[in-house]
């Protein structure tokens, strides 16, 4: 549950955007309605008219109009955690997968979600370029197309049908700039700090 008081707090004490700390939800909401007051002052709107910020019940309290936000402010402008904060033990660790469930899972992700693409990759090729440490343009593109449409439930699959390491995800993730907000909220759920893994 959102605690109010804390949006409110950080609404009008924000803290310094720190890359080391995953910011609260509550500072999230915050952050969100600030940035929500500023548009609508530099499209020429008026906050008040709007009910943003202070004008707003969210931030304003009792007695001022509800505040609809459009856009779930705890999935907006997510970015993937720094690749050593996968670095402990269990982002580490892989599942025993055979090979053919693999074979077979990443044939799932090319035909449902590279279709139609240009000499779309078997599933032996797309789980090589998963694990790649490098990729060409083509298969960036390839890899981003997939974490555009992926299905929510087919993350959790990479781990175990995929057989691939958190940390190996984390790195495809970044190597093909995907920034699908659902897909880097997922991946952050595992990253830990490293000061905080030692």
């Amino acid at each position: 549950m959102l605690d109010i008081a804390k949006i409110r707090h950080h609404y009008f004490n924000p803290s310094a955007e720190d890359s080391t700390r995953f910011p609260s939800r509550e500072e999230l909401y915050a952050r969100a309605e600030r940035r929500a007051v500023e548009l609508c002052i530099l499209t020429g709107g008026d906050p008040r008219e709007d009910g943003l910020g202070e004008h707003g019940a969210l931030i304003g309290g009792e007695g001022k109009p509800p505040r609809h936000i459009s856009r779930d402010p705890e999935l907006a402008d997510r970015v993937p955690f720094p690749l050593t904060w996968f670095q402990h033990p269990k982002a580490l660790s892989k599942p025993p997968t055979p090979p053919e469930r693999v074979r077979g899972f990443f044939a799932h992700l090319s035909g449902g979600h590279l279709a139609g693409y240009p000499d779309r990759p078997t599933g032996a090729e797309l789980a090589r370029i998963f694990r790649a440490t490098r990729m060409t343009d083509v298969e960036r593109d390839q890899v981003w197309h997939v974490f555009a449409c992926i299905h929510l439930w087919d993350l959790p699959g990479l781990l175990s049908a995929g057989g691939m390491s958190v940390y190996e995800v984390a790195r495809v993730i970044r190597l093909s700039l995907t920034l699908r907000p659902h897909v880097v909220a997922w991946i952050n759920l595992f990253g830990v700090p490293p000061e905080e893994s030692a």
